[in-house]
């Protein structure tokens, strides 16, 4: 019986043994290097946070602008503000010239009408010849106007595409152009002569009838295309 209970307290000293046994060095070692491993992860993951987050900094930075246009004794005033604001003065103005210029494009591409920008340029010459005889520059004019010359150059191929879709509601003949010249000389310089300035007249009288007939063909492409608003302003 002694003999027994001799044998079972040794096994338990064994097995207690066995739980409390001690790391031998190669195996403290491989902890070691598993936990060093473990805090390069996590450093590493820590890094590359930070990376992110400068970059991200940054790009906030140098595109404030898109978001906040203005600071006025701390208070930010946003782009949205601005926009909301701009579509309360003009929004529906803005949209229609928009749904307009849709319109026009389409048609011209059924009509396969292309405006290259040799015609542009030689409208923007003709154009900047009559504002300088009447003593003023062509930047001088879109100042006034408050027009870039970007802008000037985009509505003149908008027109000339126009021109082109309704051409045959345009025309005009020489005896239209020679009575214009001759009841009103007060719109040439003095001393002009018609052949010099018959381009002009040509353009003038276009341009007059272009109006009228543009209206009528707007109308008219409106009611034959489908147009949703989904909003009003």
């Amino acid at each position: 019986m002694a003999a027994r209970q001799t044998k079972s307290k040794s096994k338990r000293k064994t097995a207690i043994k066995s739980v409390t046994k001690k790391e031998t060095p190669v195996e403290s070692m491989k902890s070691g290097v598993e936990k060093k491993r473990y805090l390069k992860k996590v450093n590493r993951k820590y890094f590359y946070l930070l990376i992110v987050l400068i970059i991200l900094g940054v790009l906030v930075y140098l595109g404030r602008s898109l978001f906040v246009v203005a600071m006025v004794g701390g208070r930010p005033i946003s782009r949205i503000e601005v926009i909301k604001e701009l579509e309360k003065q003009g929004g529906q103005q803005a949209l229609d010239g928009l749904v307009t210029k849709a319109l026009i494009d389409q048609e011209a591409q059924k009509q396969n009408v292309t405006i290259s920008s040799d015609v542009v340029n030689k409208e923007v010459e003709r154009i900047s010849v009559l504002i300088e005889a009447q003593g003023q520059t062509l930047d001088a004019y879109l100042t006034m106007q408050g027009q870039t010359k970007e802008n000037f150059e985009q509505n003149i191929k908008i027109q000339k595409t126009v021109e082109q879709i309704i051409k045959d509601k345009i025309q005009v003949t020489e005896e239209e152009m020679k009575k214009y010249f001759d009841d009103n000389p007060n719109l040439f310089a003095a001393g002009s002569k018609y052949e010099n300035v018959k381009e002009d007249v040509e353009q003038q009288l276009k341009q007059q009838k272009l109006s009228e007939e543009f209206q009528k063909w707007l109308e008219e492409v409106r009611k034959n295309t489908s147009v949703r608003y989904f909003v009003n302003y």
